[in-house]
């Protein structure tokens, strides 16, 4: 996934703010950003972190909306209609595009919300999406075009592309079905079956335990509290389904990390936090830059 900014915007000032606010996304966390020109309207751009081109306006629209069925679903707009003024003219400098398998979501307004009034959403002008994204990184950027299940399917894929652990992976397991009441009418998908069985994001099978992984997006207090009990029923339940010898390892798996937070300064506090009474290890990982470190020691 990454960022595309169609330049140059027609706003000197906006065409500047991009150009920064791109860079911090950049460096804060890790996100590809590149610059298409398809206006070169203010000479060349100095110092940016990624990729500039440039090419026509129209083979641009070519490669990248028309006909975007994906797009259009995502703007709630069809491209033309968006990025063609009048219909015929290609309009697209001065916005930006989540790029991820080809262009899935873009900003539908130059700018920034002054101007357009309290029907817009600040997050689909050009300058407030990039400062949402560059507050929020990675989540500000997915909930554009993903549901809340793809972007938590998001982290299990990545973690499990980072071949952290070497084993035999299971994803979406429903764990609890051994305490289901013996009646059809009390199955998984029932209100009983709500309550006493729960679906664990993956689980990898090793020579030495069962890993029981369980994902969450930003390595914070209140999703880490979350994550931590989730983690534990589910592995109670696995446990009750498999056999209460069954050995297993716990993972909490989360998918950025805040720029300012140190991670090397918090191993040991999350160790204290984890450390459960005769139960299973827990370990905890968290994504930057395309990787995942383990935060307990």
């Amino acid at each position: 996934m990454k960022l595309r900014y169609y330049a140059d915007a027609p706003n000197y000032d906006d065409h500047e703010q991009i150009i920064d606010l791109l860079y911090t996304i950049s460096d804060k966390y890790g996100i590809t950003v590149e610059i298409e020109r398809v206006n070169n309207r203010y000479g060349s751009i100095q110092v940016f972190p990624g990729d500039i081109r440039e090419n026509s306006p129209e083979d641009v629209y070519d490669r990248d909306f028309h006909y975007n069925r994906t797009l259009g679903s995502n703007i709630d707009e069809s491209p033309s209609q968006a990025f063609k003024a009048s219909g015929r003219h290609v309009d697209i400098d001065g916005y930006v595009g989540i790029i991820d398998d080809g262009l899935v979501w873009a900003t539908t307004h130059r700018g920034d919300q002054i101007g357009y009034g309290p029907d817009v959403d600040p997050t689909d002008t050009t300058l407030g999406f990039l400062d949402q994204a560059a507050n929020h990184g990675l989540e500000a950027i997915e909930e554009k075009y993903m549901n809340e299940d793809e972007r938590e399917r998001t982290v299990i894929e990545q973690f499990l592309t980072a071949d952290v652990v070497d084993g035999t992976v299971h994803r979406d397991v429903v764990v609890g079905t051994s305490q289901l009441p013996d009646s059809p009418a009390h199955g998984v998908d029932s209100s009983v079956g709500e309550i006493v069985t729960r679906t664990v994001d993956a689980i990898i099978e090793t020579d030495e335990s069962d890993w029981i992984v369980q994902t969450a997006k930003t390595f914070e207090a209140s999703a880490f509290d979350t994550a931590l009990g989730q983690v534990l029923v589910r592995d109670r339940l696995y446990r009750l389904d498999t056999g209460t010898n069954t050995d297993t390892t716990l993972a909490i798996v989360f998918n950025t990390v805040p720029w300012e937070l140190d991670i090397d300064a918090v191993p040991a506090t999350v160790d204290q936090l984890t450390a459960i009474s005769d139960g299973p290890d827990v370990r905890v990982f968290a994504g930057r830059d395309g990787e995942f470190k383990e935060v307990t020691e």
